[in-house]
C-alpha cells in the first residue's frame, strides 16, 4: 500500500535544508543543559570540586579532576570519574565539546557531599526547594536557581546531585511546586487471593522485518548493522480486539499510520497502537529532513499489515496474564548506565513496566515492555541501520522464555536519553542486555490482577501550530491544517488493571507526572510516539526561546492539551 509522508514537500530541497540547519545547530547542545554564567556571578552554595558549571572550561575541569576513567563523545563530551566513597558508582562530567576552552555544562554525581547527606540537611542549608518530586522509592529536590538538584532515596538519604549553570528557576513562582506520586502502586505486588477471570482472553503474535531493502529508499547511502523489526501482540476478548505494534523506526505521521490501522480493522483488529521506538538509526521514515521515503513507507505499511493479520491467525487462549513494574534506582541523579535527562538532569521517571500473557502450555506468548528513553545509542544513525538497544533486549527476552517481546517507548521528551558510555553498536548491545536482565527479574515476580478490564477508546485532538518554522511544512505537505490546527488522536486502553494511554509525540517527564497522577491502575503505561509523531511537548511554564526541544515542537499548547485529554479519558469525562 502506498503512503504519504507528514512533510512530503514540493520544495523539499529548500525546506529540508532549513530543517537540517535548524536541527543540526540545536542538537549540538541537546544533550547538556545550556547556560553561560557571567564572570562576576557569585558562586553557588555547593560546587563539585570547586567547579562552576557554565563558567569554568575543560582546562580547569581536567586540572581539578585529573584523568578520567573514561571519556568520549555523546552529542556533547563527557568524562567519567569514580564516585567518592561509593564503590561501583560513577560521576559524569558533561562538557560542551572536546576543545580545551569548551565550557563545563553540568555534573551528575553519585558522590554525596558533606553537609548535604539528608533531606533535613539540604533544607537547612538551602531552604525549601523550588519544586519537589516524590515517587515510591525516591524523591527529587529542585534548586535550579542555585544550580543544584538532589536525588534522595525513600529514607531521605542523598544518592545523587546535579550541578547546573546557576541563575534561573526551572519552575517559576506560582506554578505547581510539589508533584507527589508516592501513593501510587509500585514495585513487587502481593498475589491476589483470587486472580481475575480473564473472560476468554486470547493473544497472538507476529514479528516482521522492516529493514529498508534498496539504497534509493532513503536519502543517504546506508549499511545494515542489524535488522529493524515490527514486533506485534494482539489481544482479543469477546468482540473487541486490540493490537500493539512496537516498531524500530524513527517516526511516521498519522496519515501514514491510519492506513495501517484501517487494514488492521479489516483483519479483525479494532484498535491498533502503532508505537514507534523513535530509533535514530532507522533512517528518516517521516520525510522530516526533506526526503520522503515513499517506497520505504509502503514497505513498512505492507509488513505491519501482514503482521497484524498473522498475529490474528495465531490467537490462542491466555491461561495467565500478569504484570510488574519497578522504579529503577536513581543513584547519581540518573539510572546509571541506562537513562538520564539531558535537558533537565534528575527530572526523570525511571519506571520500567511489563505485561505478560502465558498460554495453556505454560509458555509465555508475549512480554510487553514499557519505559522512556530515546533510542539513539548508535552514532551516525541513518547511515548505519540498526535497531539499537531494543533489538538485543527483545531477543534476550525471547531467549529467557518471555515469548514475543514488544517494546513501547514512554514519555521520552526533554532528551530522556541513554547513559551508556559510548554511541557504538557494542555499547548499545550491552544496554539492551542490561534491560533484558531487569525484565527477567520483573517477569519472575509478576503477579496476576485481581480484576480484569478490557476496553479501548480513541478521541481526536486539535493542536494549534504556532511554531513558524513548521507552518511551511504543513502548507506544502499532504497533511493540511484545520484552521491553523493539526488533527491527531489519542487512545486509552484498559488491559487487566493496566492503564495505557498513547501520546502523539515526545512528552517531557514533568508533564507525564501530571498524567500519571490520574492513573490509578497497575502498571501505568504512557506510549510515546503512539500513532503519530508531532515532536516535543515541553510544559508551557518551561517553554524556552531557542532551545532544541522547542524548535521541534508544534507549540506550547500541545503539552497542556495532550495532558488534559489524557486526564479526561482516564476520568471518563467529556
Amino acid at each position: 500500500m502506498a503512503g504519504r509522508g507528514l512533510f512530503t514537500l514540493n520544495r523539499a530541497g529548500m525546506l529540508g535544508a532549513l530543517l537540517v540547519a535548524l536541527l543540526t545547530a540545536a542538537t549540538a547542545m541537546a544533550q547538556a543543559p545550556k547556560g553561560v554564567v557571567p564572570p562576576d556571578a557569585a558562586p553557588p552554595p555547593l560546587m563539585y570540586h570547586g567547579l562552576f558549571p557554565g563558567r569554568d572550561n575543560a582546562i580547569k575541569v581536567r586540572l581539578e579532576l585529573g584523568k578520567p576513567v573514561y571519556e568520549g563523545h555523546w552529542y556533547n563530551y563527557k568524562l567519567y570519574y569514580p564516585a567518592e566513597g561509593r564503590d561501583g558508582y560513577i560521576d559524569v562530567v558533561h562538557l560542551r565539546g572536546d576543545k580545551p576552552g569548551d565550557l563545563l555544562a553540568d555534573v551528575e554525581a553519585a558522590s554525596v557531599p558533606k553537609g548535604y547527606t539528608t533531606d533535613a540537611e539540604i533544607r537547612a542549608k538551602l531552604g525549601e526547594p523550588e519544586y519537589e518530586l516524590r515517587m515510591a522509592t525516591w524523591r527529587m529536590l529542585d534548586y535550579s536557581e542555585k544550580g543544584l538538584r538532589f536525588a534522595l532515596n525513600a529514607a531521605g538519604k542523598t544518592i545523587g546531585v546535579a550541578y547546573l549553570p546557576e541563575g534561573y528557576r526551572r519552575v517559576p513562582k506560582g506554578e505547581r511546586s510539589l508533584m507527589d506520586l508516592s501513593h501510587l502502586r509500585q514495585g513487587e505486588q502481593p498475589r491476589p487471593a483470587k486472580p481475575a477471570d480473564l473472560g476468554g482472553l486470547q493473544c497472538g503474535t507476529a514479528e516482521k522485518d522492516v529493514t529498508p531493502l534498496e539504497q534509493d529508499w532513503l536519502k543517504e547511502p546506508f549499511t545494515v548493522h542489524d535488522p529493524l523489526k515490527a514486533r506485534i501482540a494482539v489481544f482479543r476478548r469477546g468482540d473487541l480486539t486490540i493490537g500493539f505494534v512496537g516498531i524500530d523506526v524513527f517516526g511516521m505521521g498519522k496519515q501514514d499510520i491510519d492506513p495501517i490501522r484501517a487494514a488492521g480493522k479489516k483483519a479483525g483488529v479494532d484498535y491498533v497502537v502503532f508505537a514507534m521506538a523513535h530509533n535514530h538509526a532507522s533512517g528518516d521514515t517521516s520525510g522530516f529532513y526533506g526526503f520522503y521515503p515513499a517506497k520505504y513507507v509502503a514497505h513498512i505499511q505492507k509488513q505491519v499489515e501482514d503482521g497484524l493479520a498473522e498475529a490474528v491467525s495465531h490467537l490462542q487462549p491466555v491461561a495467565v496474564f500478569r504484570t510488574a513494574s519497578k522504579e529503577l534506582p536513581m543513584d547519581g541523579i540518573r539510572v546509571q548506565g541506562l537513562f538520564r535527562n539531558a535537558r533537565n538532569p534528575g527530572v526523570l521517571d525511571p519506571t520500567i513496566s511489563i505485561l505478560q500473557a502465558i498460554g495453556a502450555d505454560g509458555k509465555a506468548i508475549t512480554t510487553i515492555v514499557n519505559f522512556a528513553c530515546h533510542v539513539e545509542s548508535i552514532a551516525n544513525g541513518g547511515r548505519v541501520i540498526s535497531a539499537d538497544f531494543p533489538s538485543p533486549m527483545c531477543d534476550q527476552i525471547r531467549a529467557d522464555g518471555g515469548g514475543q517481546a514488544v517494546f513501547l517507548n514512554g514519555a521520552l521528551g526533554g532528551m530522556v536519553s541513554g547513559d551508556n558510555p559510548a554511541r557504538t553498536p557494542e555499547s548499545s548491545h550491552q544496554m539492551g542486555l542490561k534491560l533484558a536482565k531487569i525484565v527477567k527479574v520483573l517477569t519472575d515476580n509478576a503477579q496476576p490482577p485481581a480484576t480484569f478490564a478490557f476496553s479501548a477508546e480513541t478521541r481526536p485532538v486539535e493542536i494549534p501550530v504556532t511554531n513558524q518554522k513548521f507552518l511551511p511544512l504543513f502548507k506544502d505537505g499532504p497533511r493540511k491544517l484545520h484552521r491553523g490546527r493539526v488533527v491527531t488522536d489519542m487512545t486509552y486502553i484498559q488491559l487487566g488493571e493496566a492503564q495505557i494511554v498513547t501520546l502523539p509525540g515526545e512528552m517531557l517527564p514533568e508533564v507525564s507526572f501530571e498524567v500519571l497522577e490520574h492513573m490509578k491502575g497497575f502498571p501505568r503505561i504512557l506510549v510515546g510516539l503512539g500513532n503519530d509523531q508531532l515532536g516535543y511537548m515541553p510544559p508551557p511554564y518551561d517553554f524556552r526561546a531557542d532551545a532544541y526541544e522547542e524548535s521541534v515542537s508544534v507549540g506550547p499548547a500541545m503539552a497542556t492539551q495532550i495532558r488534559d485529554m489524557a486526564i479526561r479519558m482516564l476520568d471518563g469525562s467529556r
